[in-house]
């Protein structure tokens, strides 16, 4: 569903619906970069103005009620590294490279950035635990969701089974068509993958998350869909597939919010 915070559309979803939390996608609309970047690009590699992204970033982070100084995010490499966000950690994040953020402390909005790699957001209500994770398909055939769902439980003893997780806005199976090398990635493909028009497959990220997701013990029916391409909506989402290069960066963030059964020193 979509909705205004602050001025600014943002995708947010019913699973995460809750009090404690703050989350949303980003959308291309509301910041100030130009050209290929217009105007929401809120990547800092692709070649935008840094004065652009760091203004984009900021109305972001205030969109979700934090301040821009808040917003946590890592140097994405396609793989499986973790950052566990705290007040030791926090300051060291730009220099750290991780594709998969987490914290049990509020007031960090934890954040990653996209154009049409997959955003996996996550709550476990009881550990009072959230995460985000960017999982394009060399992530995802690597496991980047179960190992979020994995260090969730190893480090504030997030069980899976309490876990509510969200699959953003990304390419869909109806757009990523890839060749037979990125198939053999995938050992247990059956059924999401199809042929395209062309001939050639057709992946379905959604899906192998999804998948991936439950087999790491997180419940069907907490994980919820946006079902929503970027490439087939790539004026609404930056596209990598749909923009070519250079292309900017939309962002998924998930936070504690500061009212949360947590110390106000920990704020500090």
């Amino acid at each position: 569903m979509l909705g205004a915070v602050a001025a600014l559309p943002l995708h947010a979803f019913a699973t995460l619906s809750d009090p404690e939390i703050a989350h949303g996608v980003s959308t291309r609309a509301g910041g100030v970069s130009r050209g290929a970047y217009a105007t929401l690009n809120l990547g800092s590699s692709v070649g935008d103005e840094s004065e652009h992204v760091a203004e984009n970033r900021s109305r972001f982070a205030r969109a979700l009620g934090f301040p821009p100084e808040r917003l946590i995010t890592t140097p994405q490499v396609h793989g499986t590294s973790v950052l566990a966000v705290d007040s030791t950690t926090a300051a060291g994040a730009l220099q750290t490279r991780a594709d998969i953020l987490i914290s049990d402390c509020p007031g960090y909005l934890l954040m990653q950035r996209f154009a049409d790699c997959v955003p996996l957001l996550f709550w476990h209500p009881e550990a009072r635990a959230v995460g985000v994770a960017h999982a394009g398909w060399r992530g995802t055939a690597l496991g980047v969701g179960a190992r979020t769902v994995e260090a969730l439980a190893s480090t504030y003893g997030a069980a899976p089974s309490g876990l509510r997780a969200a699959i953003g806005p990304s390419i869909g199976p109806c757009c990523f068509e890839v060749g037979e090398e990125v198939v053999a990635a995938f050992p247990a493909v059956e059924g999401a993958v199809s042929d395209g028009s062309s001939g050639r497959p057709h992946l379905d990220l959604w899906e192998l998350n999804r998948r991936a997701l439950v087999a790491a013990g997180v419940p069907p029916d907490k994980i919820e869909l946006s079902n929503v391409c970027t490439r087939c909506h790539g004026a609404q989402f930056f596209s990598h597939r749909e923009l070519g290069y250079p292309a900017g960066r939309f962002g998924a963030a998930i936070a504690l919010t500061p009212m949360s059964d947590r110390s106000e020193a920990q704020l500090d």
